[in-house]
């Protein structure tokens, strides 16, 4: 009888609930199971990155740490209470060429290492052949982007006294500051912080009206902003001539400006513009020479 009672029970174990009816009339709604999606081979490949091509070196990293800030601001040459605009532009050339910088001058973006040994430039201001430059490594890189791709040109570098001087005095903004600024004459007015440094502050007003023309007169506000160091690191340069018609007074107004916003504290490195797609990348030609000046370089295409 032991016996007969354990099969019974093992019976009901093994056919789980379905063994006795529910007592209900309706059956249980069914669930309805999505399949996961499966991954193909396809999707599961990591996608292949596109093969560049950098058409410069690296810059090697900097051997020097840069130099502190003067506790005293440098002294400027100074001539019944005014100083002379093309002495701070030569004293400001002089400072910057030892430091490496960050200069903004109306549309033109630089860096350089100090002396310009390496330096990266981006702008039309300073009428060179290519509006992309980088010199690294004794090399002047000119990027040329055309239809059929992109294409470097190569120009030793510094190259002769008179060329390294040349890029000198349009890097550090000296030949952009001797136009406007070098003819003038400063007033120093204040003493304030701008961009975290402290500033001397000159500036020229000049209100009597220079002839330059049949009917035309012009007026200059200048106000330039001198660190310790001598350099100059802000410049806002307002020109107004005015026309007179036969039937009103014309005012023609332009505002330049040139900040250096870092000073011994940039490391240059490699434009990304100079690492492209291989597939974009074409043949250079006609390379300049050593004694070609700045902005003679030529590219097929």
């Amino acid at each position: 009888m032991r016996r007969t009672v354990v099969a019974v029970a093992l019976l009901l174990v093994v056919s789980g609930c379905n063994a006795f009816p529910t007592g209900g009339s309706e059956d249980a709604p069914e669930e309805t199971l999505t399949p996961a999606e499966v991954p193909t081979a396809e999707s599961l490949r990591t996608p292949t990155a596109t093969p560049t091509e950098c058409l410069a070196p690296r810059v090697a990293a900097p051997d020097r740490s840069p130099a502190a800030t003067p506790t005293t601001p440098a002294p400027l040459p100074t001539e019944n209470g005014t100083v002379r605009g093309a002495a701070l532009v030569t004293r400001h050339a002089a400072a910057l060429a030892n430091y490496s910088y960050a200069l903004r001058m109306d549309g033109t973006r630089v860096e350089s290492m100090p002396g310009a040994t390496a330096f990266t430039y981006e702008g039309v201001t300073l009428g060179f052949e290519s509006v992309q430059m980088f010199a690294v490594a004794g090399t002047v890189y000119h990027l040329h982007q055309t239809g059929a791709g992109v294409s470097v040109t190569e120009q030793p570098y510094p190259g002769d006294a008179a060329t390294r001087e040349q890029y000198l005095n349009d890097l550090t903004g000296r030949d952009w500051l001797a136009e406007r600024v070098g003819p003038y004459n400063y007033t120093r007015v204040d003493t304030r912080t701008w961009n975290g440094t402290e500033v001397r502050v000159f500036r020229d007003d000049l209100d009597a009206e220079i002839l330059v023309g049949a009917g035309e007169a012009l007026s200059i506000n200048s106000t330039v902003l001198v660190d310790r160091r001598g350099v100059v690191r802000h410049v806002r340069h307002v020109r107004t001539v005015r026309s007179d018609d036969v039937d009103e007074v014309v005012n023609t107004t332009d505002v330049e400006t040139l900040s250096v916003p870092e000073v011994g504290t940039v490391t240059v490195e490699r434009p990304e513009a100079f690492c492209v797609p291989r597939s974009e990348v074409v043949t250079a030609t006609d390379s300049p020479t050593e004694t070609d000046p700045p902005g003679t370089a030529t590219a097929n295409g």
